[in-house]
Order: C-alpha cells, then sequence, then structure tokens
C-alpha cells in the first residue's frame, strides 16, 4: 500500500472516530418532517431515519427519484421540487397545505462545478444564478409557502439548513470554489436573518449545520457514511434545542464562525 493510501486511511480513521458514538438520542415521532434533496446523500439517509422513528416524511427531490421509490412506507410522500427554478413549486405548494409541517431539513444542495471551472476567469453566472437558488434562495420560497399556511405556521418547530463550513468567510484561506462559496455564505446569512424573525414570530428554532466529509454525490470520497451523519444531526435535535437557535454549528454541537 502506498504512502498516500496509508495517510488517508489514517485520516479517516481519526476523523470518523471524533464523531463516533454508542447511543443516539432519537426521541422524534408523530412528526410530519419536510426533507429536500431527499433523493441521495444526506437527505435520503434522513429520510429513512426518520420514517423508521414513526414520523411521516414530504421528501422532495430534483429530477431523479429512483432511491426514493424504493421506499416502501405508507407514512412517505414524495414530491418533485426543481429548486433551480422560483416557479416548479405547485406540487410542493399543495402538499404542505395537506400536511402542517412540523420539522424542516433543508438538505438539497450542488457544488457548481469544478474547483477549476469556479475560478474568476471561468465563471458562468447563469450556472451561479442556479447554485445560489438551489443552495440558499429556495429555502426563502419553501417559507413563503408555509407561512401561507397558518397551520404550518403554528406547527414549525425547527429549521435546519445543511450548510459547509466553505461558507464561513473566517475560516475561507485558500480562495477559489466562488461559487459554492458564495451559495453557502449566503444559506448562512439567510439562516442567522431568520433565527431572529422565525423564533420572535413563532418560537421557531433555526440553525445551520456543517455535515463535514460526509460521503454524498457530491463528495463520493468522503469519510463519514451519511447514515451516520444523519444519526449525528438527529441526536443534536433531539436534545436541548433552545441553544442552538441563530448558530452554525458542526456535528457535534460546536460552533463554526459565520
Amino acid at each position: 500500500m502506498g504512502l498516500r493510501k496509508i495517510k488517508k486511511k489514517i485520516n479517516k480513521f481519526f476523523y470518523t472516530r471524533k464523531f463516533s458514538k454508542k447511543n443516539y438520542l432519537a426521541n422524534i415521532s408523530k412528526k410530519s418532517i419536510l426533507i429536500t434533496g431527499a433523493n441521495s446523500g444526506i437527505g435520503l439517509a434522513l429520510t429513512k431515519k426518520i420514517l423508521a422513528l414513526d414520523n411521516r416524511v414530504l421528501a422532495t427531490y430534483r429530477e431523479n427519484f429512483k432511491n426514493l421509490k424504493h421506499i416502501k412506507d405508507e407514512n412517505l410522500t414524495i414530491i418533485k421540487y426543481d429548486q433551480s427554478k422560483i416557479n416548479d413549486f405547485k406540487d410542493l405548494e399543495s402538499k404542505i397545505k395537506e400536511t402542517p409541517i412540523d420539522l424542516i431539513f433543508n438538505c438539497a444542495g450542488v457544488f457548481g462545478g469544478s474547483f477549476e471551472d469556479q475560478q474568476i476567469e471561468k465563471l458562468n453566472f447563469k450556472k451561479f444564478q442556479e447554485v445560489l437558488m438551489v443552495n440558499s434562495f429556495s429555502i426563502l420560497k419553501i417559507m413563503q409557502i408555509i407561512l401561507s399556511n397558518k397551520l404550518s405556521t403554528k406547527n414549525l418547530e425547527v429549521l435546519v439548513n445543511i450548510s459547509s463550513d466553505a461558507g464561513s468567510i473566517e475560516l475561507n484561506n485558500q480562495g477559489n470554489a466562488y461559487i459554492y462559496r458564495a451559495s453557502k455564505s449566503a444559506l448562512n446569512s439567510i439562516t442567522k436573518n431568520m433565527s431572529l424573525d422565525l423564533n420572535n414570530r413563532f418560537k421557531t428554532i433555526v440553525f445551520a449545520i456543517d455535515p463535514g466529509n460526509v460521503q454524498s454525490g457530491m463528495n463520493p470520497g468522503g469519510h463519514m457514511k451519511s447514515e451516520v451523519c444523519a444519526n449525528l444531526i438527529i441526536d443534536l435535535i433531539s436534545s436541548n434545542l433552545k441553544p442552538l437557535n441563530g448558530k452554525f454549528i458542526n456535528l457535534l454541537g460546536e460552533e463554526i464562525p459565520w
């Protein structure tokens, strides 16, 4: 085995060990939960886990739902919602009107092309707009739909936005990835704003999570399995939520600078 592979294995061991936990809290049940980007990665893992905890799940997908359609559970509602398009929300709107939402896991996310394509000289601004819609602005559209339904407004307890430490302005010491970084910085700003607005109006807890180096469509070589990440997220929201409002945290609940 080459030195590079050995080093990678060692890094993966210590990374996953940091997040290892024998017992998870999982006291979420009998809730109606909206999960965006649910056909793969963290969204899919959360969908499976939350259904197993006896909840109803409204799971959105953008184009492909091949993984979701294999889940045989009467509590699962599959919704087509392309978050890159501002007007593609009619199906979501009708389902939310039928089912007041208790929790939202906003997992939908795209990277926006290779690192090379995100250099200043090569930026594609149409792609930039699409990524901003998916990664950040679409959660505002979702909230508009929910706020138009008085039942959902009363029910909404928690909104979790899956972000990235790449969106942290303070931690950025590498540059590049303009599209992805800007989209996650925008999501963080929206998260902070909603944590003030929605908490003051409805006592809703709103926060952002950096899931770290997780296996997903964007990061197939990630160190952590998406199922472990889902367990850690559920564990976080199964304990005292109030201190999390308005925070940007990792999977251990530790704050990350905006």
